[in-house]
């Protein structure tokens, strides 16, 4: 497979970052073998750290190979009240005989469903991703920094959900894997990097048409990319809201499927603080129009973002030589950049 080819993709709420929107979600960790016991009932307020259900799994977990630790760079020190919550709410409960789930979100619970998972509403900030892989987790946000020049002993908070601004590589995977994370959102990654950490043919796992038995023989921690497979940055806008919200539990799930138009994003509730401000839920349009922002999904300049400053009544013909709509782009450097309609898609 080669990369870039699996990055094009239509946002299920219309935007890549949605920094304020009414959603719901369910809360559920995913797989067959897991019986669920809800712990709150339809109406109740939840906070992100509550547990709300208690969960058995049928067999027993798999064993993660131990990796040498190397080149995890250092990351900020979570709150540690919230920490707390988090580590307390996953802790086995041997008295009854299973382990509680967080929220994840906080909000107020609208059902619960059938097989035992709780559907939240929430006032959130939505990031979605162009390709990921593994079950629903909760976690804190946490960014990590360049290591000083002294290095020193790195640490992670119970249950992080760790932020990488560039690419990743497979060895940062597994050492993630083996320090406690549950989950990485990063900018990219290579193909065969990806497929060495899961151990599947990427093509095959995102047409899968049983989602959650694919989801089962992926490694315990949960990928969401941004940008999706090369070698791409990660936009300062996703930047930005995600180190605007550090420390704080979200939801994360990276499940991709190309035949069910499901895409991998991670949740996050707005804090009290913002929630007594006016509020401004937003509401996506993908259309295409002058002074709209994209992102460039392929080709030459895949990860591009500017903004349509003029739309070609006529078909324009391409150095390789297909003939298609256009529009002409202003970058975020002030170059001009002409692409194929079909190649940009609207993020904000």
């Amino acid at each position: 497979m080669r990369e870039g080819k699996v990055s094009t993709m239509t946002y299920q709420l219309g935007w890549s970052v949605i920094p304020q929107i009414l959603v719901r979600r369910e809360r559920w960790p995913g797989g067959y073998k897991t019986r669920t016991v809800p712990l709150v009932y339809p109406g109740q307020e939840v906070q992100s750290a509550q547990p709300v259900m208690r969960l058995e799994r049928i067999g027993s977990a798999e064993a993660v190979a131990t990796v040498p630790r190397s080149s995890l760079p250092r990351v900020n020190d979570a709150p540690i009240d919230v920490s707390s919550q988090i580590a307390r709410s996953s802790a086995h409960a041997p008295d009854q005989g299973g382990e509680t789930l967080p929220a994840g979100l906080g909000g107020r619970v609208i059902d619960i469903t059938r097989r035992g998972g709780v559907i939240i509403e929430s006032q959130a900030a939505v990031l979605q991703g162009v390709i990921g892989a593994g079950n629903q987790v909760a976690g804190i946000l946490t960014m990590w920094q360049a290591q000083t020049s002294r290095g020193g002993e790195q640490g992670f908070p119970s249950s992080a959900l760790l932020i990488v601004p560039g690419p990743l590589n497979s060895n940062m995977l597994r050492e993630a894997l083996v320090f406690g994370v549950v989950g990485v959102i990063a900018s990219s990654i290579s193909s065969r990097d990806l497929e060495s950490f899961l151990r599947v043919d990427l093509v095959e796992l995102i047409d899968c048409v049983d989602v959650e038995s694919a989801q089962a023989h992926l490694p315990r921690m949960t990928v969401l990319l941004t940008e999706g497979i090369g070698t791409i940055a990660m936009p300062t806008r996703t930047l930005r809201l995600l180190s605007h919200y550090q420390g704080l539990m979200a939801l994360l799930s990276g499940v991709t499927s190309i035949r069910q138009g499901v895409f991998p994003e991670l949740v996050i509730s707005l804090p009290e603080v913002e929630l007594q401000q006016p509020w401004h839920p937003m509401r996506p349009d993908p259309t295409l129009t002058i002074g709209a922002q994209v992102r460039v999904c392929s080709g030459d300049h895949e990860g591009a973002i500017g903004i349509i400053d003029y739309l070609y009544l006529h078909q324009q013909v391409f150095s390789s030589g297909i003939l298609a709509r256009a529009a002409r782009l202003r970058l975020e450097d002030g170059t001009l950049l002409t692409v194929p309609l079909v190649l940009v898609e609207r993020i904000s």
